[in-house]
């Protein structure tokens, strides 16, 4: 599932991050979120505007067409 997918409140946990570029690959390494990270997701804005994840006790956003690009995990509740 992408995480586009998620709703506002939904956690998961980052499967592949290949499908985005380098340099945004690079930049989420860098702030601590990569593959088997646990992201929540926080907002999410219309007409295709940015997704607000949190992981790591920080929140970022992503743009709609990087965040359609990773998939992630969604731990199903018991």
């Amino acid at each position: 599932m992408k995480l586009t997918e998620l709703a506002v409140g939904d956690k998961a946990t980052i499967v592949d991050m290949s499908g985005c570029s380098r340099m945004i690959q690079k930049r989420l390494t860098q702030l601590g979120i990569d593959d088997c990270a646990e992201v929540c997701v926080q907002n999410k804005l219309p007409f295709g505007g940015p997704c607000f994840i949190q992981c790591e006790n920080q929140c970022i956003s992503i743009r709609k067409k990087d965040a359609m690009s990773i998939e992630v995990c969604q731990e199903s509740v018991i």
